[in-house]
Order: structure tokens, then C-alpha cells, then sequence
């Protein structure tokens, strides 16, 4: 959502000088970030896709969880891909307002539907600590779809919005650019402190019973829910200064009364959205790439899916195991009683 200055014969010549120095941070801002989405932004779609092959091509990996990664892995390549479309359609072809309307609206859901995915995945996760009876009996792969389903549509409807407030060629209204504002940054608390409050739970829980639990029930729950709370604490960090852009926008949006005053605000929400759209990218990048390193189970699915690689692993280990017999065996037979044998083996 990035605010526009108009010019007045209010306007003193210190503030319109201001103004053209705003507008000029923030090309060199755009100008940065076109080039950060070049090389970030196939990267991050290569890693996405890789993983919803691998839940495709690999049975065990289709579970309920898997259900909510494989939407989250799609929001984050889809706004990959927009994002780099954008970047070189502005430089190549100067597309018209009205696909880039569209394009705001795609982005913007793809951004909400990412925020929501993992929100879901931490409820789904508390529900199973929490209940787990009552989560194992309701949860099924149908009820996963319909909660993506939900989550599709909310992200649909926030991301219209959003793409509306965004594109000042079509709605100009101060007020209704506020209200979608205050949506955004409500969305945005109440899925971080969802998120949160879910995972310090189950943190909580499974420390508690850790003592009535057997070792090998432990085991097998830990590494789940380490690669939740990591991969959720990185989709936090690296999206935090949204939050943080969000109110200094509405701030400025709310100070368009005092030109001197906006132009201030306007200058540190440039920033601010430059920061926030750097962490994006690197976040819808990299969330598979550390589910990926959580997971033994992703990356032995990894494997699976991907045989000639796994073959030339197994090739590099049988390489490798008869240097190390051979070095053992050699270690084991002492110098004195290998030169005793040697005469016998001689004749």
C-alpha cells in the first residue's frame, strides 16, 4: 500500500523539494528490489516446486500437515512469480493500471493466504497436543481441504481490498485506504499471536509430560514440532516489519492534513516498505528450504522422489565403506604379528 503525495499551491518550495526527494528515495528503493527479485525470486520457485513434487511423487508424505505446507508452498511461489512478472513487465512492456490492479490483488492474497497457512498449521498442531483423541478422530484429509478452502476465500476477499487501497488509479478515498489498513494490521496481530500463543503451548505441554511419556513416543514428537517452531519463528522475523510499515502508513494516512508533517511520515514509510518487501521475498523463498532441514522425513522423501539422485548417494557411500574396512582391519592386526604371518603366507 504506498501512498501518493499531491502536490498543492499550499505547498512551500522546502516541501516540494521534499517531495521530490521522497519520490526519488523511493525509485532507488524500486530500482534495488527489482534487481533483489531477479535473483531471489527463481530460487525460491525452484525450492517451492521441488517440494510439492516431492508430496506428489511420495505417498507417505501426502498427510494432513502436508496439506497446509503444499497451500503454503503454492502462495509463496505464486507471489515469487508474480513479483518477478512485475519486474520485468515494467521494464520491458509498461503494462496498463488495470493489470497491475490485478496483479496488487493476486499479491496481496498470496500474502494473506501465506499468513493464514501457518497459522492453521500451529492450530492444527495445538489441537493435537491439546485433544489428541478428539483431533485424530475429526481430522481427515477432506476436512483439510475445506479449511484450505476457507483460508482461500478470506485471502481472496482481504487481498481484493488490499489491491484496491494499493492502486490509487482506482480509488482514491483516504478513508477507505484506512479501513483496509486497520484490517491488514488486525489480520496480521491476530495471526501472530495465534501462532505464537499455539506453539508456547505446545512447547509447554510437552515439557510437562515429558516425564510420563516414553523416550521413543518423545522422540517421535519432538522433531514435528521443532520444525514447526522454527519454520514459524522464520515466517515471523523475516515478516514483523509488515506490522511495523502497516501502522507508520496508517500514521502518514491520518497526518495528510499537515503537508510538512505527511511528508516526514511518507519518507520513513518508504523505508519501512523497503525493508518489509526484502523480508518478504526471503521469507516465501526459504520456507521449504527449512522445512527441508527440520524434517528427516522431507528430506528421506526428498530422496525417494528424486531416485538418480539417491542412487549416486548410495554409489558415494559404498565408495567410501571399503577405505574405512580396509583402514580398520590394517589398525587391528599389530605391526609384530603381521611380520610373523607374512613368512607362512610366503610359503
Amino acid at each position: 500500500m504506498n501512498g501518493t503525495i499531491r502536490h498543492s499551491d499550499g505547498l512551500t518550495t522546502h516541501e516540494r523539494q521534499l517531495a521530490r526527494d521522497v519520490e526519488a528515495h523511493a525509485q532507488d528503493y524500486e530500482d534495488i528490489i527489482h534487481h533483489f527479485i531477479k535473483i531471489v525470486a527463481p530460487i525460491g520457485i525452484v525450492l517451492n516446486s521441488i517440494f510439492l513434487f516431492v508430496v506428489i511423487r511420495v505417498k507417505s508424505m501426502r498427510t494432513i500437515i502436508n496439506v497446509y505446507l503444499s497451500n503454503l508452498a503454492v502462495a509463496d511461489a505464486v507471489y515469487l512469480i508474480l513479483a518477478m512478472s512485475t519486474t520485468w513487465a515494467t521494464e520491458d512492456t509498461h503494462v496498463a493500471s488495470g493489470a497491475f490492479l490485478a496483479v496488487n490483488i493476486a499479491s496481496s492474497t498470496m500474502h494473506i493466504a501465506s499468513y493464514c497457512f501457518v497459522t492453521v498449521i500451529a492450530v492444527e498442531r495445538f489441537s493435537a497436543v491439546r485433544q489428541p483423541l478428539t483431533q485424530r478422530a475429526r481430522a481427515s484429509k477432506s476436512r483439510a481441504a475445506k479449511v484450505s478452502a476457507g483460508v482461500w476465500v478470506v485471502a481472496v476477499v482481504t487481498g481484493t481490498l488490499g489491491g484496491l487501497a494499493n492502486d490509487t488509479n482506482y480509488v482514491t478515498n483516504v478513508v477507505f485506504n484506512q479501513v483496509c489498513v486497520v484490517i491488514f494490521i488486525l489480520i496480521y496481530l491476530a495471526t501472530f499471536t495465534i501462532t505464537i500463543s499455539s506453539h508456547i503451548y505446545i512447547v509447554i505441554k510437552l515439557c510437562h509430560s515429558d516425564r510420563e511419556r516414553q523416550a521413543g513416543q518423545t522422540r517421535r514428537v519432538y522433531p514435528v514440532v521443532r520444525m514447526l517452531v522454527i519454520n514459524t519463528a522464520v515466517f515471523y522475523v523475516l515478516n514483523t516489519l509488515d506490522i511495523v510499515y502497516l501502522v507508520v502508513y496508517l500514521i502518514f494516512l491520518f497526518s495528510l492534513h499537515s503537508a510538512a508533517e505527511a511528508l516526514d511520515i511518507y519518507w520513513t514509510s518508504v523505508d519501512m516498505l523497503f525493508c518489509a518487501a526484502i523480508f518478504r521475498f526471503i521469507n516465501s523463498s526459504i520456507n521449504t528450504l527449512v522445512y527441508s532441514v527440520t524434517n528427516s522425513q522431507y528430506r528421506a522423501a526428498f530422496l525417494e522422489a528424486f531416485p538418480p539422485l539417491a542412487k549416486l548417494l548410495r554409489q558415494c557411500h559404498r565408495c567410501r565403506r571399503p577405505q574405512q574396512t580396509e583402514q580398520i582391519e590394517l589398525r587391528a592386526i599389530p605391526p609384530a604379528k603381521a611380520a610373523q604371518e607374512s613368512p607362512a603366507q610366503a610359503n
